[in-house]
């Protein structure tokens, strides 16, 4: 990748991405330096190798769900340290193509009136969404975590959802309805594929 930095919006509230503001032969240089720091009373430590590409290449993506002031359905990362929701449409580590999905839930969850969960309020389904692609394989799975096992029209959205993204090869609702920090439930429900 070139010398160039690149700017991402809500890096500083997210705090995903600390050193995207700078080259990233600069933020090879200060991970190296961390790592160094860390482990090289250990051993000697090897130089890190950079990506060519080092932008949407996390295949594994995590997104909140919830909705803005104005009643709007997005979803987003909690800011660093909170609990509080930063709304995100793009995000420059994830893949491209789990974040169309994630758009593609949202817009799904407008028609099909499904409520996204207030911690507050204990009320609502859609928690999260999860989202590991395999790179290799081609395999998608999406992870709706729900805060109760009861998903009206579930079968209508999965429809929908495979329609618009017949890419997909396995969707699972899994069920958390403790009130918990955890992402995950224990219990699954495999709603399409493997």
């Amino acid at each position: 990748m070139a010398e160039k930095s690149v700017h991402c919006e809500p890096a500083k509230r997210c705090g995903g991405c600390t050193y995207m503001g700078m080259p990233y032969e600069q933020q090879l240089m200060k991970k190296q330096q961390k790592i160094e720091s860390l482990l090289g009373k250990f051993g000697k430590i090897e130089p890190i190798i950079g990506m060519k590409d080092p932008l949407f290449y996390r295949n594994k993506v995590h997104h909140v769900m919830t909705k803005t002031r104005d009643n709007r359905i997005c979803s987003g990362f909690y800011e660093a340290g909170t609990h509080r929701v930063v709304p995100v449409k793009e995000c420059l580590l994830e893949d491209r193509i789990s974040q169309e999905i994630i758009r593609t839930i949202e817009k799904l969850c407008r028609s099909f009136k499904i409520k996204i969960y207030d911690e507050d309020e204990r009320t609502g389904l859609l928690r999260h969404v999860l989202i590991r692609r395999g790179f290799t394989s081609g395999e998608i799975m999406v992870v709706l975590i729900l805060a109760s096992p009861i998903f009206p029209s579930k079968n209508n959205f999965v429809k929908a959802l495979r329609e618009k993204h017949p890419e997909i090869t396995s969707i699972v609702a899994n069920v958390n309805e403790d009130r918990t920090s955890m992402v995950l439930g224990k219990r699954n429900i495999f709603l399409y594929g493997p």
